[in-house]
């Protein structure tokens, strides 16, 4: 059974208080499109991130607020900034690099919430059934036009759909494409 790929960009996940900060108490986000994973989508506003006073604009909000604020870079991204957000999975930031998120009404000052996203699959729970996989588990895949990778982890909860996510730079650095199909080995 193929999967398919997603592509991911550098963009922002923000705390109901990040999110009053920059754009005002109570701001309610704006669904540009949703995306594949349930009940997250793509924001029409977007913020600026500064480090080292180099300054990134028009950076997606991913919505709706979570419990913590994680800002997803490239390693493109990190070069710019002259920083070392490391690889990791979504909510692991303790030791993370630290960025200022800024928006229209204010400025976030997110300690240890940046990371470059690492290789991923969304498994719902019969996904796990039918892969035979445990959530935290790695494994490598193929992709469709031959290319084999390790180090995927898979991730499972209520949320998710089937679908593996890596990131922009390592996607364009390998011939890979949002809607390729990928085969755990």
């Amino acid at each position: 059974m193929d999967i398919k790929v997603g592509v991911s960009n550098h963009h922002v996940h923000l705390t109901r208080e990040a999110l009053d900060i920059l754009f005002g108490e109570g701001y309610e986000l704006t669904k540009k499109r949703d995306l594949v994973q349930l009940g997250q989508f793509a924001a029409e506003e977007t913020v600026s991130l500064e480090r080292n006073s180099r300054i990134l604009e028009h950076i997606r909000i991913i919505g709706p607020c979570r419990n913590y604020t994680q800002v997803e870079l490239l390693e493109r991204d990190n070069e710019y900034f002259g920083i070392k957000a490391p690889i990791r999975t979504s909510g692991d930031l303790k030791g993370s690099e630290t960025i200022d998120i800024i928006g229209p009404k204010g400025r976030y000052h997110a300690v240890e919430s940046t990371i470059v996203a690492d290789r991923h699959i969304h498994m719902s729970a019969s996904d796990l059934i039918t892969f035979n996989k445990q959530k935290g588990e790695t494994v490598t895949v193929e992709y469709e036009n031959g290319v084999i990778l390790g180090d995927v982890h898979i991730k499972s909860d209520e949320t998710c759909v089937l679908e593996l996510h890596m990131n922009k730079d390592e996607a364009e650095m390998l011939g890979i494409e949002t809607g390729m199909g990928v085969k755990i080995c």
